[in-house]
């Protein structure tokens, strides 16, 4: 876990298998919840103006405002975003080392207590230019099969690992470049992953040593395109994106058992945030070059 700086466990309370795609001007956003929203997309640039409560972009550094709400910032301290190289405030390391078992579930609990953003950057295939933009990546840990995933591979490398040690590496990757390489852009970075390692202060662990104690697993997800342009979009965007990022509320501890389902509330919401009557088809691009 990390701000600023890496940090230990102690600073963890202190952060705070679909392949379809849809973009915000397809039909089905006249039905969809925000709970229904598994993975969501957009330029980095368009999340920081209409979640500004919550991400803040100042003389190159990044700061994420995440005590009451908003986003764990998953990332190594640093970012390139719009060719600038920017550092990060309040971040959780993409690679993480956990060393007791209450160190494990203070991490499972800020892993799903807020939705999952990830920062990346792809380009437009044979497109005039030749810069790379900047886009966000949000894995809504609030949808109900998300959140199952996640705590499923959680649950099952306990199962089958041999051994006091073992890792875990959620892969995220997959769905974001099929979803570009369909718009012609493609990734110039690798950073859609994460991963933890529970270590144990053992003497030897043949079978951790070996590797057969560490596992990958794909996240997978329904990718929702939220790149918009004009005004009445964009407010619409907005309140998607606050509804997803709204503190969740707690139910309980989760301390007794590994493995307990979390520990914040499960509520789907069911206001729609495009209602029927409004049309959003759009013959434009959904990622145009100059996102």
């Amino acid at each position: 876990m990390a701000t600023a700086d890496p940090i230990n466990k102690p600073q963890l309370d202190r952060l705070s298998s679909l392949k379809s795609f849809s973009s915000v001007g397809s039909d089905i956003l006249a039905t969809a919840t925000t709970a229904n929203c598994e993975i969501a997309l957009l330029p980095l640039k368009l999340l920081i103006e209409l979640q500004s409560k919550y991400l803040t972009l100042e003389d190159d550094v990044l700061t994420s405002h995440n005590k009451e709400g908003g986003f764990n910032l998953f990332s190594d301290g640093s970012a390139l975003i719009e060719d600038r190289q920017c550092r990060i405030i309040n971040y959780i390391q993409r690679k993480v080392t956990l060393r007791s078992h209450a160190d494990y579930k203070d991490y499972r609990e800020t892993l799903l207590s807020k939705p999952m953003l990830f920062i990346t950057n792809a380009k437009k295939v044979n497109g005039a230019s030749t810069s790379a933009r900047t886009f966000a990546f949000i894995v809504n840990t609030r949808h109900p099969q998300i959140r199952a995933r996640v705590e499923g591979h959680m649950n099952d490398v306990i199962s089958s690992v041999m051994g006091e040690n073992y890792q875990l590496q959620f892969m995220l990757g997959s769905n974001v470049k099929e979803y570009l390489q369909r718009q012609s852009f493609e990734l110039t970075e690798d950073n859609l992953s994460f991963s933890y390692t529970f270590k144990l202060d053992v003497l030897l662990d043949l079978f951790f040593l070996i590797g057969w104690s560490k596992k990958n697993c794909d996240l997978q997800g329904k990718v929702l395109n939220l790149h918009c342009t004009n005004a009445n979009r964009k407010e619409k965007v907005r309140s998607f994106l606050s509804k997803m990022t709204t503190p969740l509320i707690r139910l309980g501890s989760s301390l007794d058992h590994d493995r307990r389902p979390s520990v914040f509330s499960l509520d789907v919401i069911t206001e729609d945030p495009f209602p029927p009557e409004d049309d959003f088809n759009d013959s434009a691009p959904v990622l145009s070059e100059d996102s």
